[in-house]
């Protein structure tokens, strides 16, 4: 069997140069299904995520699926890349020493031209603690410095950056999705 080198993709990845736990998020994947080299990878990330493997292996190295995308696309030479930029975070601003961080439960990513395109973890404040407060996000920020909590029950931080303020369109459309959010939850209680 011949041996493989890392690729590129994997050797300036944060999970390489910077020790980082996670380097992808499984809930946004854009695959090109026409490109047959890409069939491999899938049945080594689909393998990867059968029960006896995961059980055993993948889900002890990672935190859900979200690494075996990548590992099954590196390991069968399968190119691939990752966003611009690691994830960010969204919620709310916190005050330490003159300084604005963002601190919250729910990472995001931007798309091309910077803007948010997309969270996830949940609408709730924090699904560890409370599974019915709700609560609409003011802030995101990207790029600085991430300072993870230390139980899921904490929230997470991110600090050296410049918080950027969700758009009035994006604080409506979010607690739209609150309110939709939170009307299931009675629905469901009262079945």
């Amino acid at each position: 069997m011949e041996h493989q080198t890392p690729s590129q993709q994997l050797l300036k990845s944060r999970v390489w140069m910077e020790d980082y736990a996670e380097e992808a998020d499984s809930g946004v994947v854009v695959l090109d299904k026409r490109r047959l080299s890409l069939f491999t990878g899938l049945l080594h990330v689909s393998w990867q995520n059968t029960k006896a493997v995961r059980d055993e292996t993948t889900y002890k190295m990672t935190y859900g699926d979200k690494e075996s995308w990548w590992f099954g696309l590196e390991l069968c030479g399968t190119p691939y890349a990752f966003e611009d930029h690691y994830a960010a975070v969204i919620g709310y601003i916190t005050e330490k020493g003159g300084k604005e961080d963002v601190c919250g439960f729910t990472i995001a990513h931007v798309d091309e031209g910077e803007k948010l395109f997309w969270f996830n973890g949940s609408l709730l404040k924090n699904k560890h603690v409370n599974g019915t407060e709700y609560e609409v996000p003011v802030a995101w920020m990207v790029d600085a410095e991430w300072q993870k909590g230390a139980t899921k029950k904490d929230m997470s931080c991110m600090v050296g950056g410049s918080p950027i303020p969700l758009t009035d369109k994006e604080r409506e459309l979010v607690g739209t999705m609150v309110q939709v959010a939170e009307k299931v939850d009675v629905e469901k209680a009262l079945v």
